[in-house]
């Protein structure tokens, strides 16, 4: 795929793994657009030059609607995505003041996963809308799993499961839009 001239969405670019996969994009000549919420980006340092920082909170239908249109808006075909948006609270699920917070899991199953789902679903339709490449294919989407997917540690269970959830996510959403020339990756990584 010809990253240089085109447009890719990172999330979770005001820190970590996103910031860095957002610098480094922007090095081969991307045109790269950072998510991140709002909050998260008023305290983020510089960010790296070629990065426009939007702020969008991935659960959240519209503000990432209202991205992807400006990023429509300005010209280059959005040809990747990249999510790595996401929160790692630890808790066990019976620790010292009593069961695993039910409003935590959730809070992590819908950052990490839902917010994951959400950037896919809109970030392909956008990308099928580009001319296919030579060998067909119009652009890739990367989520970001991690190694807890397969192998949590205590303290992980939400964390765990949502990352999970990520990688069968992939599968499927790989197989679903094969046909429009948008293959999907996982990448594994241990963030906690």
């Amino acid at each position: 795929m010809q990253i240089h001239g085109s447009a890719a969405l990172v999330t979770g670019a005001a820190s970590g793994l996103g910031a860095a996969t957002a610098a480094l994009l922007a090095r081969l000549g991307a045109h790269v657009y950072g998510l991140d919420l709002e909050a998260a980006l008023e305290n983020t340092a510089t960010p790296a030059p070629d990065v426009t920082l939007l702020p969008a909170d991935v659960t959240q239908d519209e503000p990432v609607r209202t991205a992807l249109e400006r990023i429509r808006v300005k010209g280059a075909p959005l040809r990747l995505a990249v999510n790595c948006a996401g929160i790692a609270p630890s808790a066990r699920i019976i620790g010292r003041r009593g069961p695993h917070s039910l409003e935590l899991f959730r809070k992590v199953i819908d950052v990490n996963l839902l917010g994951t789902f959400n950037v896919l679903r809109l970030a392909a339709a956008a990308i099928v809308e580009a001319e296919p490449d030579e060998n067909g294919q119009r652009g890739l989407i990367i989520n970001t799993a991690s190694i807890a997917a397969f192998e949590g540690q205590v303290g992980q269970a939400a964390y765990t499961a949502s990352k999970a959830g990520i990688a069968g996510l992939t599968l499927t959403a790989a197989r679903d839009l094969a046909d429009h020339g948008v293959p999907e990756a996982v990448k594994s990584n241990e963030t906690v």
